[in-house]
């Protein structure tokens, strides 16, 4: 939502914080984290395709210790799409 209503794309937020502080603000308790993002893409389909056509978004949607996702998505004020993926695991070693 803050990258849609702030127009910019970016995993640092506006505030200086990475995926992983906004993640422990949250109290999501992880122990490995990562982050996907992908921008303007008409559905989440696409978004996803264009993520798994990206080596290094790839390698990291298949990461094997990654045990949750969470997804969202945000429109801003001209309807385009802002997609974040993050996956994370909160025991290490799986």
């Amino acid at each position: 939502m803050d990258m849609a209503e702030n127009q910019y794309f970016s995993h640092t937020n506006l505030k200086g914080q990475s995926p992983f502080d906004r993640m422990e603000e949250d109290n999501i308790e992880f122990t490995t984290a990562g982050e996907n993002l992908a921008y303007g893409q008409i559905s989440s389909i696409f978004a996803h395709g264009g993520l798994m056509n990206s080596l290094g978004h790839r390698e990291n949607i298949l990461q094997e210790h990654f045990r949750n996702l969470g997804v969202g998505v945000a429109f801003n004020n001209e309807s385009q799409p802002y997609y974040t993926k993050k996956y994370f695991s909160n025991s290490w070693p799986l």
